[in-house]
Parts: C-alpha cells; structure tokens; sequence
C-alpha cells in the first residue's frame, strides 16, 4: 500500500487528536503523531509536547461530538520519504452535553498551525498501518476558542392594519 501524501496524513492525525474519545486512543494518536523531540509553539510561546496533550485532551471532557473543517491546507513538498511543511486552518466545532435555548451549546477552536513533517528513521518510533514512519518534528499553531452566536427568535411585529 502506498503512503498518503502529506496534507492526507496532516489531516488523518491532527484529525485523530480531535475525534477521539477515548483516552487510549487519544494517547495512541498522539504518539503515532508527534516526535518525542518535536518543538512545539502556541500562539508564538514555546510549549512542551506535555502541554499540548493536556489542552488538546482537557478541551475534549464536557463534548459528546466533534465536527472538523479544513480550510486552506498547503505543503512544501509531496515525496513522502522527504521532509515536508504542512500548514492551513482547522476548525473543530464541539457540541456540548448541555443545552442554551434548547439545542445543544457549542464551542469553536480555530486553529492555524504549521507543521514539519519527516521520516524518522529512529529506531524508538514505531510504523504505523501503511509502514509510515512520517512524525511531526516541529509544529506552530496559533489556536482561539469561541463560542458561535446565539440566535434568539425575533417576533415579527405586527401591525395595526392587519389586526383589523
């Protein structure tokens, strides 16, 4: 089988991190995605890959679904066994156990990251299903959370002449 390209597995393990329930499979995802070594900075601060995984995990707790939406995606580069730099928007869309004005409340994370991604020929890092190798070894996001706008009803006011 071959290797996907760069944006395909960018999304499939990015995507993994966000989608999983879990904890297992979260810490599974994680580790088939990051080097141990990789260099990680969040709006611009250095940051450690610990981190990273406690806010990507701790933002998971009170959802019961998760939508993601890419946006702009972009690589340097599409021969897998080179490096490359992945980079573009996503956006997760959670939906809350709780509800505002009776549908479910949500939540949005936008993030715009850039990522190098790279064989690594370690013997420590294990293939994934496809004999992939490929780990991100140094990533920049810069991430905002927001809640969507609440759109109240608005009664249409009737007038005088149609009373009648």
């Amino acid at each position: 089988m071959s290797k996907p390209d760069f944006i395909s597995w960018m999304q499939s393990h990015l995507g993994a991190l966000y989608e999983a329930r879990e904890d297992e499979v979260f810490a599974n995802a994680f580790d088939t995605a990051f080097s141990p070594s990789c260099e990680v900075r969040v709006n611009h601060a250095p940051s450690t890959l610990d981190a990273l995984k406690d806010s990507i995990s701790s933002r998971k707790a009170a959802a019961k679904g998760v939508a993601l939406s890419w946006e702009n995606i972009i690589s340097t580069g599409n021969r897998p066994d080179e490096p490359s730099v992945v980079a573009g928007t996503l956006i997760v869309t959670r939906s809350m156990m709780f509800r505002v004005r009776a549908a479910p409340a949500e939540r949005l994370t936008h993030i715009n990251f850039s990522a190098r991604v790279e064989p690594l020929e370690d013997s420590t890092v294990q293939a994934d299903e496809n004999d992939d190798r490929r780990r991100i070894t140094s990533l920049y996001l810069t991430s905002v959370d927001s809640a969507p706008a609440i759109h109240f009803v608005t009664p249409n006011p009737i007038s005088q002449e149609k009373k009648k």
